[in-house]
C-alpha cells in the first residue's frame, strides 16, 4: 500500500475542453485507424491488468441512526481496481465521508449505508444488465461511474445519455433512488500513459460524452454531474495512480470520495423539504416529499 500524499488545499477540476466536432473526430479515426489499432494493441500488452479488490460490496459507515443510503454503479474504478481491499475503494470511503459530514450537523451521530454494483469492463450499456442481475438494497442516492468503456467502444453521445437514463430509471424503480450523481468520464487527453495520437482521439471522444452529459443535466432536478478535481497533466501521477498508471490508487480514491461527498451534501442542501434542513435533518423518507418541490441549483449542475 502506498503512502498517502499530504491533503493540501482543495483543488478545482481541470478546465473542460471544447468538444471536437463529430465529423472531425470521425475523419481522424478513419485516417489514423492503423496507427490507433497498433498503439492500442501495444498499450494493452504493456499495461498490467489489476484485479478487483476483495471485500464486501455493501456495508454501513459511521454510528447512529441511518439517514442516508447510497448506491454506486459502474466499471473497474467503481469496483476499486488499483487498491488492495474494498475498504479503500470509492463506495465505502464516500459513505464514511458523508457520515462524518452528517454527524457534524444538528441531528448528531449518523450512519450511511452503501452498496456497490460494479465490474471491470462494464459500459453504460452493460451496466443495466449487471444491475438487473443484482439484488439491490433500498437507496436514496445513485452514483454512476461509467464512461471509460463507452469511450473505448466509441459510443455515440446520444446513446450514452440513453444508457445513463436507463440505469437511473432502473435504480429509481427497484431501489427507490431519488437523487443521482453522474461522474464525468475520465480526462483521457490528460493521461500521460496514453501515446499520441491515441490520447487525442480518446480524449476528444471523452470530451464529447462529457459535454453531452453536462447539457443533459444542466436544468435537471435532483440530478447532477461531478468532475473529479484531479489533473494528471499538472500533478505527479506516481502519487495518485495505481501501478497501471490509469486507475486511482488509495490516495486518489480518498480524494475522490471526499470531493464527491461535499458535492452530494451541497446539492442535497439545495432541496428544501417543507421545514427540514438537508442533510442534517435528512431521513430516507424525506425524499418522498420532494417530488413537487422546485428545482434546486447546484454549482456543479442542477438536479432532477
Amino acid at each position: 500500500m502506498s503512502t498517502l500524499p499530504p491533503p493540501g488545499p482543495p483543488r478545482a477540476p481541470p478546465s473542460t475542453p471544447e468538444p471536437t466536432s463529430a465529423a472531425a473526430l470521425a475523419g481522424a479515426r478513419l485516417l489514423l485507424a492503423p496507427l490507433l489499432w497498433w498503439q492500442g494493441r501495444q498499450l494493452r500488452r504493456a499495461t498490467p491488468r489489476l484485479p478487483e479488490p476483495p471485500g464486501p460490496r455493501q456495508g454501513k459507515a459511521g454510528v447512529g441512526f441511518s439517514r442516508l443510503r447510497i448506491l454506486v454503479v459502474g466499471d473497474s474504478a467503481a469496483a476499486g481496481v488499483g487498491v488492495d481491499e474494498q475498504a479503500q475503494a470509492l463506495a465505502p470511503l464516500l459513505a464514511h465521508a458523508l457520515a462524518r459530514q452528517l454527524s457534524s450537523g444538528p441531528m448528531g451521530l449518523t450512519s450511511v449505508s452503501w452498496q456497490v454494483v460494479a465490474r471491470t469492463g462494464v459500459s453504460s450499456r452493460s451496466a443495466l444488465a449487471m444491475l438487473a442481475a443484482t439484488r439491490l438494497e433500498p437507496a436514496d442516492v445513485l452514483v454512476t461511474v461509467l464512461g471509460t468503456h463507452d469511450v473505448l467502444e466509441q459510443v455515440h453521445p446520444a446513446q450514452w445519455l440513453h444508457n445513463l437514463d436507463a440505469v437511473r430509471s432502473h435504480a429509481k424503480h427497484r431501489a427507490k433512488v431519488r437523487y443521482t450523481v453522474h461522474c464525468a468520464p475520465p480526462r483521457m487527453d490528460l493521461m500521460p500513459m496514453l501515446p499520441q495520437p491515441l490520447r487525442w482521439v480518446l480524449g476528444a471522444s471523452a470530451a464529447r460524452l462529457d459535454s453531452a452529459l453536462g447539457n443533459h443535466v444542466r436544468h435537471a432536478h435532483r440530478r447532477s454531474r461531478f468532475v473529479l478535481p484531479f489533473d494528471p497533466a499538472h500533478e505527479d501521477p506516481a502519487q495518485w495512480l495505481a501501478a497501471d498508471r490509469f486507475h486511482p490508487n488509495a490516495a486518489l480514491y480518498l480524494r475522490w470520495a471526499e470531493a464527491l461527498a461535499a458535492h452530494i451534501e451541497f446539492d442535497l442542501m439545495q432541496n428544501p423539504s417543507r421545514g427540514a434542513v438537508l442533510p442534517g435533518g435528512f431521513a430516507p423518507s424525506v425524499f418522498a416529499r420532494l417530488d413537487n418541490e422546485p428545482s434546486g441549483f447546484s454549482q456543479f449542475g442542477s438536479l432532477r
